[in-house]
């Protein structure tokens, strides 16, 4: 049974996906579909840039990955339990992708590059190279994560395969999975974004959920097609960690997609010849608390009620991207011993830039500069952290410290700040349960509280946003945790 506080946050990250609860899991087919099998052999690229995708017939022959077990029926579990992977191409031939097209002006949604690169394997011509079984309709199926397998499906069935380094497998296109810093990468490409695959605000207006990732929780929620038990015995405060890393990714690439648009701004002025249009980017709107301006005004409590330390009326910037990373990059010489020192500067500065925009425009030159060097400084922590090892005591003092009274400073009391503090209460809490193998009575006793937070934060049935929530009483709440 999944212990009560992965419920708790499975709970909350299911209600932020698509504004309703829903059951943990989809019933279970009886079998995966059936694909006929193609001969296992690489096929030959004309352009060496382009990758080369098989498509999941190469992957699910019952003497590959289409078997009854967990390890060796990998395609099979994925295929009859991962619904909402396997069914992503599917929602864009849906009524609400069909309205969402049309109020965005967009001929169909399931031909669109923008909405393909997330909602299936990638299906741009200019990029791959399409196998002769490949078919589009099988959503975010194995290469998806995986890689291209064009290069490798063949290697990879070979005894030398293992004997390969993760960066020699990479260079084949292999994405080796096991790295959680590498799966995090993976993930947040589409769940967060990337500079060709952005859920803007005039996405999110036309109907799109808003994007708001948290990698331990999404994981907890997926239903597993590797074997879990062998993943926690190799790193038992992998839950931890993969917060830890997801808020590092996720910072970075809202990084990598400032960087894009402000040059795209750049590249359009210079094509006008009007090099004064470049001088600012407006931040996109996307990218503040939504709830600063989407309130509901019959609400009383709302009007003066001061929710971060920034002046009342001023929506927060990165309220759900960014600030978390940064309380991490500030808490991780005293809690890890990992100086992040470089990290936290550069995500202090991008923040103060983004924020002084309110809402209008920021520097343009400025923001490519400030927001790459943050890239740059995120990409080398997440790299670092991947190799270091977390042990009980430090997965404890992490537990104090985000429940400590002066991170309130760093997790707004917003919807989005209280709910992102609790699911790092939440990962540090099962690590430390993986870790020590039981669950002490303090434990318990955290769990009745996390418990009431969990009601508190939820968003209502039939709702896309957190109607009922209560700040005061949120914040009562972690007032009594510390």
């Amino acid at each position: 049974m999944m212990p009560v506080l992965r419920i708790l946050s499975v709970i909350v990250a299911s209600a932020i996906v698509v504004g309703v609860l829903f059951p943990l899991s989809e019933p279970v087919s009886a079998d995966a579909p059936v694909i006929e099998a193609v001969t296992v052999r690489a096929v030959r690229s004309t352009n060496s840039s382009q990758a080369i995708l098989i498509g999941v017939a190469g992957c699910s022959a019952a003497s590959c990955h289409g078997g009854r077990e967990v390890v060796g029926g990998e395609y099979t579990h994925w295929a009859t339990r991962d619904v909402a992977h396997r069914q992503a191409y599917d929602v864009l031939l849906s009524d609400a992708s069909r309205t969402m097209a049309t109020k965005l002006g967009i001929a169909a949604a399931h031909k669109e590059a923008r909405c393909l690169a997330c909602h299936s394997m990638d299906a741009d011509p200019a990029e791959t190279i399409h196998g002769p079984r490949f078919a589009i309709e099988f959503g975010v199926a194995c290469e998806s994560c995986h890689g291209a397998a064009g290069q490798w499906l063949a290697r990879h069935t070979e005894r030398s395969w293992k004997q390969l380094s993760d960066h020699q497998k990479s260079e084949f296109g292999f994405r080796n999975l096991r790295s959680l810093d590498v799966r995090a990468e993976a993930c947040i490409s589409c769940h967060v974004g990337s500079p060709r695959a952005t859920v803007d605000h005039d996405l999110i207006a036309a109907g799109h959920p808003r994007l708001t990732f948290e990698l331990s929780a999404y994981q907890a929620m997926m239903p597993k097609h590797w074997n879990e038990a062998a993943a926690l015995q190799r790193q038992p405060e992998q839950e931890l960690k993969l917060w830890m890393l997801g808020q590092i990714r996720s910072a970075k690439a809202t990084a990598d997609i400032a960087v894009a648009r402000a040059e795209v701004v750049i590249s359009a002025s210079s094509t006008k010849g009007d090099l004064d249009l470049s001088r600012y980017v407006a931040p996109d709107l996307a990218e503040f608390d939504c709830h600063s301006c989407h309130h509901d005004l019959a609400e009383k409590s709302w009007r003066g009620r001061v929710s971060t330390n920034k002046k009342i009326g001023e929506p927060q910037w990165g309220s759900w991207s960014t600030a978390s990373a940064t309380w991490l990059a500030h808490e991780s010489k005293s809690v890890f011993g990992l100086d992040q020192i470089a990290a936290e500067s550069s995500l202090v500065q991008w923040t103060l830039l983004m924020q002084s925009s309110k809402l209008r425009g920021v520097p343009t030159g400025k923001l490519v500069n400030v927001a790459r060097r943050a890239s740059i400084d995120l990409a080398a922590w997440s790299q670092f952290l991947e190799s270091n090892r977390s042990d009980e005591a430090q997965v404890r003092f992490f537990l104090k410290r985000s429940l400590a009274i002066n991170s309130d400073n760093a997790f707004a009391t917003t919807w989005d700040g209280h709910t992102q503090r609790y699911l790092a209460i939440v990962a540090a809490h099962q690590a430390l349960r993986d870790l020590i193998g039981q669950t002490s009575s303090d434990q318990l006793l955290l769990t009745q509280t996390l418990t009431q937070l969990q009601e508190l934060l939820k968003f209502p049935q039939g709702f896309a946003t957190p109607r009922d929530y209560q700040a005061e009483q949120v914040q009562q709440l972690f007032r009594q945790l510390q």
